[in-house]
């Protein structure tokens, strides 16, 4: 839980990040029961190129092998920047950059199925516009965001959530996905049990969420979603861990 940051605004950012988590917690019990555990949680305004490549890569994915596909992204289409330890950095791709790549190349470099993703979603966001139509996105409606974002080739839903809670200001969105499903069940009671995640069902979920927590649902989100990767929960008292038998 880093002190003041930099700058002159670090103070103020604490404190009304204090006061936003306050807030959260007078919505929910376990928000406030967990979330002194994680008071380092922050949520990133990334760039909307970066932020959307690397969640295609995230699809069906884990940790490691992330951050191993966009190395090698950054690494064969990204810009040198220089060398540090012996270890040479690059830049993230840009769009132009990315839209060099094949998917056989790709498929080469080890990004399986993602790959005609990563092709055919730089080819449509150049058609429909390039970085700046992304960028003009942060001032739309989180539903405007989502019907442009699942126009792309393999981004659904989850993906385009992540894309507009971390690159697009939209602070309400709540990217479900078995994390979620399990807290908006075990700790919402919203009886999901035998359903499916159905376009209806993510709603809900992210509507629950909402009502609980506001314009800035997101980012309690984050905290709680944190919370229930097994990693992290080991941080939590026995008691507050999560119990997940309720599938």
């Amino acid at each position: 839980g880093g002190g003041g940051g930099g700058g002159g605004g670090g103070g103020q950012q604490q404190t009304w990040l204090a006061r936003l988590h306050e807030r959260f917690s007078q919505g929910d019990e376990r928000f406030r029961a967990i979330s002194p555990y994680f008071t380092g949680a922050r949520i990133l305004r990334q760039p909307p190129v970066e932020c959307l490549f690397c969640f295609i890569c995230s699809q069906n994915n884990n940790i490691g092998r992330i951050t191993g596909m966009v190395n090698r992204l950054c690494e064969n289409y990204g810009t040198y920047i220089g060398e540090l330890d012996d270890r040479k950095y690059y830049s993230f791709p840009t769009l132009e950059q990315i839209e060099r790549a094949t998917e056989e190349d790709l498929r080469r470099l080890g990004f399986g199925f993602r790959a005609k993703y990563i092709v055919g979603s730089a080819r449509a966001i150049g058609e429909l516009g390039g970085e700046d139509a992304l960028i003009a996105l942060r001032s739309a409606s989180r539903s405007d965001a989502h019907a442009f974002l699942e126009r792309l080739p393999g981004i659904g839903p989850k993906v385009a959530s992540c894309v507009c809670l971390f690159a697009l200001d939209k602070h309400d969105d709540i990217p479900v996905d078995t994390h979620v499903w399990q807290i908006a069940n075990r700790d919402f009671q919203m009886g999901l049990k035998g359903k499916s995640l159905t376009k209806k069902i993510y709603a809900q979920i992210g509507d629950k969420f909402r009502d609980k927590f506001g314009e800035y649902a997101g980012w309690a989100h984050q905290i709680m979603f944190i919370a229930d990767l097994r990693e992290y929960a080991a941080r939590l008292p026995e008691h507050l861990q999560p119990k997940n038998d309720e599938q």
